[in-house]
């Protein structure tokens, strides 16, 4: 299956446009690993929503730190939300969990943890973890001052399940590919940045997009392919 994952669009429409519309080929999914918006508004929810549908057959999405209330609740109401639910798509099961590091500090309370422990222990096959926030102490979660401030808890899930891959965002300058055990962890950069990650789950092989002005680069582990768009 073929998988094109982004993060923290930020409402940058844009660059969403510019991207779907330049594909190569057509995702068989589409992962939105949180932050669709700028902390609203919420009309930006039907709008990416109605993009990405156009795209692929299959989207899947969670909210962000700057998704607020009444964002999460258009979600919602669109049944796109995907936090603590799960979907098979072909054989991969994608499993969407938030996992942010504010919710765990006690200053909000939004998530029960046991229904993602659950899912996890009951899904078989091929299996995607989609985040917001990256799992500590990974390339993912590291700031620009060095500090690691990914969610200790989803490291534990990381540790505890061992999925295929890990697909986050979040830490914007933490764009990477990682390990821990035998998951496969994947930061996609921000689309808001130019960023967005393609993903093949036959072997869960990953390259990355920057998109340009005038350009996009391909990055297939150290190659860059450049070519034309039409923006």
């Amino acid at each position: 299956m073929k998988i094109l994952a982004v993060a923290d669009i930020h409402g940058d429409l844009k660059k969403l446009y510019t991207l779907i519309e330049n594909l190569e080929e057509k995702p068989d999914a589409i992962i939105v690993a949180g932050d669709l918006t700028p902390f609203g508004p919420k009309t930006l929810v039907t709008k990416i929503k109605s993009a990405l549908d156009k795209t692929a057959p299959y989207v899947f999405m969670i909210p962000g730190n700057e998704d607020p209330k009444d964002v999460r609740e258009e979600m919602k109401k669109l049944k796109i939300d995907m936090h603590n639910k799960s979907k098979k798509i072909k054989d991969t099961t994608l499993i969407g969990f938030e996992g942010a590091q504010w919710l765990e500090s006690g200053n909000q309370v939004f998530i029960n943890y046991a229904p993602v422990h659950e899912i996890l222990k009951k899904t078989k096959g091929k299996t995607i973890l989609v985040t917001h926030v990256p799992p500590f102490d990974t390339k993912a979660d590291i700031l620009w001052t060095g500090s690691h401030v990914g969610s200790p808890f989803l490291r534990s899930l990381v540790e505890d399940y061992q999925p295929d891959m890990v697909i986050c965002g979040h830490i914007h300058e933490s764009r990477c590919i990682d390990t821990v055990g035998k998951t496969k962890i994947v930061n996609t950069g921000a689309l808001t940045d130019g960023y967005a990650a393609w993903i093949d789950t036959e072997n869960f092989d990953v390259s990355f997009f920057k998109i340009k002005k005038k350009k996009i680069e391909k990055f297939i582990e150290k190659e860059i392919i450049t070519k034309e768009l039409k923006v």
